[in-house]
């Protein structure tokens, strides 16, 4: 009487003699199922360093557009503020008139001022 192992048993069996251990090929199919699952973790933890990577990236464009921003208004600002019209007006309220070439003298410092050399 066959047993009802029998049928998968004939698929192991040799022509010319006894079936191959089945343990070789139990081995053999949790190795590559390791590996399989080992791939899979790799290839996950590849995935999700990217997609934070892409979010850090993301992060530090805006942050640079916010920066951008800023210094546009500040370049503003300074050109707004040292406009020479303004300028003149404000020295103008302050009782500073204007002075003829020939009376400018330009006196040299006798000592280094601070954050010169």
């Amino acid at each position: 009487m066959m047993s009802p192992a029998a049928p998968m048993y004939r698929i192991f069996r040799r022509a010319t003699g006894d079936a191959p251990s089945v343990r070789d090929v139990v081995v053999a199919m949790v190795a590559l199922a390791v590996a399989l699952v080992l791939f899979g973790v790799v290839r996950v933890t590849r995935q999700h360093e990217v997609l934070q990577l892409g979010y850090q990236l993301s992060s530090e464009s805006t942050h640079v557009q916010q920066l951008r921003e800023v210094r546009r208004r500040l370049d503003l600002e300074r050109a707004t503020l040292a406009a020479p019209d303004r300028i003149r007006r404000l020295a103008t309220e302050l009782g500073m008139t204007p002075v003829a070439p020939d009376k400018i003298r330009v006196i040299a410092a006798s000592h280094p001022v601070a954050g010169n050399p």
